[in-house]
């Protein structure tokens, strides 16, 4: 074999290798993808995470299978996915629980929110209702806070848990209002509204995805929405801004993660699949019949998405911790 030869083989052998890892991404995802979602099935996390996988798995053309990994406020399942392999076949759905509000409540977190992770997009808001009970004096924001004002530590508020959803929204209304109404914590959210319902508790805030059918039921009283404005699902429900508290805005986000290290080609196969999931207008729909709103176009990108988490930190850090609760 002449020199040139041999110089011409070990080329076309350099370029092989250069472009197999180039072909294998090329060729994404040629196998099931696992979607860890780190709360129990048939909670409002597990409800956005199935319908958007569904949509997902119709543009990557592959299927998405959720695996529901719950446990201690969902840092379980949140850390099971920063452990897993970079290879784009284990992703996890964080919220503003698991990945804001966390870094306050928990003194050894097993995960960093930011690096630990390489972020995809954002997926869904789902707004926070207060909702009180129906026999309570109360009608709106105004008469809401000066009840609460009036009675403080007599009253209490539902949660599903330290950290969860409505255990940060009620946290909030008392940073905001300056009050001290002390949380009755319950084994999920559906055994609080339960309660509210009956008397036993006042009131909680509570995700859209769980308040909304008790509020069409008429089994409690919606007070407002905290947001910066209305949700199209209850577009008659005024927002915290319309009745003069402008900084009472609380949306449990949704956003979609993969282990740090996976590759930016397939950060960006899955960001354009989780695009054109939320263009697609019959899912769309069904998120708002479930009270999601969809994220803004900025919050939809990889880069977008990062910076509101690492903001949401910030905001929730010093919340959580003026409360003095705080979990191993």
């Amino acid at each position: 074999m002449s020199t040139l030869t041999k110089t011409l083989c070990a080329a076309a052998l350099a370029a092989a290798a250069l472009l197999s890892p180039l072909a294998a991404r090329a060729e994404y995802p040629d196998r099931p993808i696992t979607l860890i979602v780190p709360f129990a099935a048939g909670g409002p996390t597990d409800a956005i995470a199935r319908l958007i996988a569904k949509g997902m798995s119709e543009n990557l053309k592959q299927t998405i299978v959720i695996e529901n990994v719950g446990g201690a406020g969902g840092t379980t399942g949140s850390a099971r996915a920063a452990k897993a392999k970079p290879d784009g076949y284990t992703l996890l759905i964080g919220h503003a629980g698991t990945h804001a509000a966390s870094v306050g409540l928990y003194t050894k977190l097993p995960y960093d929110p930011v690096t630990s992770y390489e972020f995809i997009g954002e997926m869904g808001d789902a707004p926070q209702i207060l909702v009180v009970n129906k026999d309570l004096p109360i009608t709106d924001l105004k008469s809401f806070i000066a009840y609460v004002k009036a009675k403080d530590t007599q009253l209490n508020f539902g949660t599903a848990g330290v950290g969860s959803a409505s255990y940060l929204g009620g946290v909030m209304l008392n940073s905001a209002l300056g009050t001290n109404v002390p949380p009755v914590h319950y084994r999920g959210a559906g055994p609080a509204m339960n309660d509210v319902i009956g008397g036993q508790i006042q009131y909680m805030v509570d995700v859209s995805t769980t308040a909304l059918p008790q509020i069409r039921g008429n089994t409690v009283r919606p007070i407002t929405v905290l947001r910066s404005q209305r949700i199209a699902s209850l577009p008659d429900l005024p927002a915290t801004p319309e009745e003069g508290m402008p900084g009472l805005d609380f949306s449990v986000w949704n956003v979609l993660l993969a282990p740090a290290g996976t590759p930016r080609p397939i950060i960006d196969r899955l960001n354009v699949a989780l695009r054109a999931a939320l263009a697609d207008p019959t899912l769309a729909a069904r998120l708002a019949e479930l009270g999601i709103e969809l994220p803004d176009e900025a919050r939809r990108s990889p880069e977008g998405a990062r910076a509101h988490v690492a903001a949401e930190i910030q905001k929730w850090v010093p919340v959580v911790k003026a409360t003095g609760v705080t979990l191993d």
